[in-house]
């Protein structure tokens, strides 16, 4: 809810606005008083790389961000490529810990997470479903996915959930399997990518290995 007033008084030559988070009367308003608003309503990795590029050429810089997106979508392709042959993980992205909470299907971030080489079992249609331990036990995910303001009791480690009643029962708690990711997973930005990159890192770390450092493995297993 900002201040109308105080966006006026600042004479912006663009504001930027999101159906995710901004009101419609508040971008009516400035449109009234003639100011231009660039409203973004990305669902998609896709879509944030392509409001990007839009953003630069409103701001006169259509150069820079063509470079930058044609970067990041290189980046894209090159991790499609990478994880060809790897099979999807089946994870719990963890948006708030008590009460559990996690995304549904049609957000950006279970879009990021198809990127990274995982698959939410959460198939809701709700952007922000809610989850009982009950429902987490049956879904039995692979791995657990967390952003490290997420929590809403600072930082979570693989400990911490080992300590904790039913949590430490699951299957990839016992196994090791969480993956800690940057915040600019819930972030449509470029820094998005990195963190799709960090991810399917964590997920897929075979993917990863260099011709050279496989035949080092190679080598070293045949040695012992």
């Amino acid at each position: 809810n900002p201040s109308i007033e105080a966006i006026v008084a600042l004479r912006p030559d663009l504001v930027l606005a999101t159906t995710s988070i901004n009101r419609v009367e508040t971008v009516d308003a400035l449109d009234h008083l003639g100011i231009s608003v660039y409203t973004t309503n990305s669902q998609t990795v896709r879509k944030m790389i392509e409001s990007v590029g839009r953003i630069a050429d409103l701001v006169d810089a259509e150069k820079e961000g063509a470079t930058l997106t044609a970067s990041l979508n290189a980046r894209l392709k090159a991790l499609k490529s990478r994880l060809a042959n790897e099979a999807a993980v089946r994870v719990v992205f963890v948006v708030w810990l008590d009460p559990l909470q996690s995304v549904g299907q049609n957000t950006f971030i279970a879009d990021a997470l198809r990127w990274a080489g995982a698959e939410s079992v959460v198939t809701s249609n709700q952007n922000w479903p809610q989850l009982s331990l009950e429902e987490v036990v049956r879904l039995q995910p692979d791995y657990f996915v967390f952003a490290a303001s997420h929590s809403g009791e600072g930082a979570i480690t693989l400990e911490d959930l080992q300590k904790r009643p039913v949590w430490k029962d699951l299957r990839a708690i016992r196994s090791g399997h969480v993956a800690i990711v940057s915040d600019e997973i819930d972030r449509l930005d470029p820094g998005l990518i990195d963190a799709i990159e960090q991810l399917a890192r964590d997920l897929h770390p075979d993917a990863f290995i260099t011709s050279a450092e496989n035949q080092m493995a190679q080598i070293d297993g045949a040695a012992r």
